[in-house]
């Protein structure tokens, strides 16, 4: 058991324990421990080994705690009574969700209410939260950090001699892999010889989208390549290797794919919306935007201006995790 003291003081803030839940190699646990170490919290992986009372923060997305929303919301219920708990949330409900919206729409607005405080990593987010969760509730935004790569960002453009257009991160349906390959076979069909190439693996309930997609593809006479879940060492050299990169997901609410592009140095088109507005302005520079009746034009554009798809070297790419931090601890000293 730790002891009543939990918290690390850190230049008279004290940080909190940051509870970390699933796995490793989940987005949202990952980034948790990243802003943990940044922060230099203790890192506690179990809810017993918190001390009662303790300040606890908790990255999380009801997903962590299985198929069923309201399970999520029990469990930071009842963590809520033991220690001083703050929250970010990641995967915010919106009507996108399909079926389950409602159920977890419900749960986090429970998470919310239960809380001391709570943060989202967009003001696009926050106002899902206001306007479907708990109307009326205020958090504070802290955006996703641009990880420093150690190539990539301010380096100049790298010469890609194949029209291979890249979509990075998990297939699922809505992530815009099918709205990309039928913009590709326009191409084709105008004598553009591109192609697709799928950085990333199914999501997990997900294989039968992955063959769907490969095999609509084929159909469509688009050459798609499925290279997998790339190595984060492995990343910034895939990102790098393909001539255009497009987020094109419906639903989006924060992306750290789309981050992981800029951090590669790449300027990658991405799906008009509330919160790519947001990133736009967040980082100027850094995206291209379109909407469902301009990505062939734009494709098309990016691959005749090769230039136009990387960032300008010195680009600021702010915030960065320690910008991150720093409003986190501000914020954590404000709240208790």
């Amino acid at each position: 058991m730790l002891s009543p003291t939990a918290g690390v003081r850190v230049t008279d803030v004290v940080v909190p324990d940051h509870l970390l839940l699933g796995p490793d190699a989940h987005g949202v646990t990952a980034y948790a421990g990243e802003v943990a170490a940044a922060a230099r919290a203790r890192v506690v992986r179990d809810v017993s080994d918190l001390a009662p009372g303790s300040a606890v923060h908790l990255h999380l997305t009801d997903r962590l705690f299985g198929p069923e929303p309201a399970r999520a919301a029990a469990a930071v219920r009842r963590l809520a009574q033991q220690v001083s708990l703050t929250v970010t949330l990641h995967d915010v409900p919106q009507p996108t969700d399909g079926p389950v919206f409602a159920a977890r729409a419900a749960a986090y607005g429970q998470i919310v209410r239960a809380s001391r405080a709570w943060a989202t990593n967009s003001w696009h987010e926050h106002a899902l939260v206001d306007r479907w969760s708990a109307a009326g509730a205020r958090g504070t935004v802290i955006p996703l950090p641009v990880r420093a790569a150690a190539r990539g960002a301010g380096e100049g453009p790298t010469v890609v001699p194949e029209p291979v257009v890249g979509v990075f991160g998990f297939v699922y349906p809505g992530k815009g892999h099918r709205q990309v390959v039928r913009a590709v076979a326009a191409l084709r069909r105008a004598g553009t010889p591109a192609s697709v190439r799928v950085l990333g693996d199914a999501a997990p309930g997900h294989a039968d989208e992955l063959e769907v997609l490969v095999r609509t593809s084929r159909a469509r006479g688009v050459p798609v390549e499925v290279a997998g879940r790339v190595p984060d060492d492995e990343l910034v050299d895939a990102l790098r290797a393909v001539a255009v990169g497009v987020t094109a997901h419906r639903n989006v609410s924060a992306s750290a794919s789309l981050n992981s592009w800029i951090a590669a140095g790449r300027r990658p088109l991405v799906r008009d919306g509330a919160y790519a507005r947001e990133m736009a302005a967040l980082r100027p520079g850094t995206i291209t935007l379109f909407d469902d009746s301009t990505l062939v034009p734009c494709l098309d554009a990016a691959l005749r201006h090769p230039t136009s798809t990387w960032t300008a070297p010195g680009l600021d790419l702010g915030p960065h995790l320690a910008d991150t931090v720093a409003a986190y601890r501000a914020w954590w000293a404000s709240v208790r």
